[in-house]
């Protein structure tokens, strides 16, 4: 008996240290990617505001198995885009107004818009999500 016990919390701890938690880029019908998770791998955000018609970058991290949101920079101002004062630190750095904040997400649901050149980077991986997902997709980003 104290032999099963001894095996059963070998497995245990070996399967716990050589688990790898993932990132998944994709929706319900197609993956796209599956990127071994690192805490504070870099996650970039960028496209063309519908709106404005500028570019948008949103800097994010890996903190915890959830998407940290640390940065924000646009090149105008209005619809759409970040201005609460009380939710980070906003300066002007020359041509980028730039938000600097925390915020937590579980997972990110981005979605392809006419125009808006969505592009995704996860560590050293680039998608054009724009040039692989029809208009109006909505794409997954969550780790597991």
């Amino acid at each position: 008996m104290k032999f099963l016990l001894l095996a059963a919390l070998a497995l245990l701890i070996v399967a716990s240290t050589t688990f790898q938690h993932k990132i998944f880029v994709g929706n319900h019908f197609q993956t796209l990617s599956i990127i071994n998770y690192q805490e504070n791998l870099p996650v970039t955000i960028k496209f063309v505001h519908s709106v404005q018609k500028t570019p948008v970058i949103e800097e994010l991290e890996l903190k915890n198995g959830e998407f940290l949101l640390r940065r924000t920079k646009y090149q105008s101002q209005g619809v759409g885009l970040p201005f609460d004062i009380n939710d980070g630190t906003f300066y002007r750095d020359k041509d980028w107004f730039i938000f600097d904040m925390n915020r937590k997400f579980p997972f990110l649901e981005l979605r392809t818009g006419k125009g808006t050149q969505l592009t995704l980077s996860i560590g050293d991986n680039t998608y054009e999500l724009y040039k692989i997902f029809p208009v109006g997709t909505k794409i997954i980003v969550k780790t597991f």
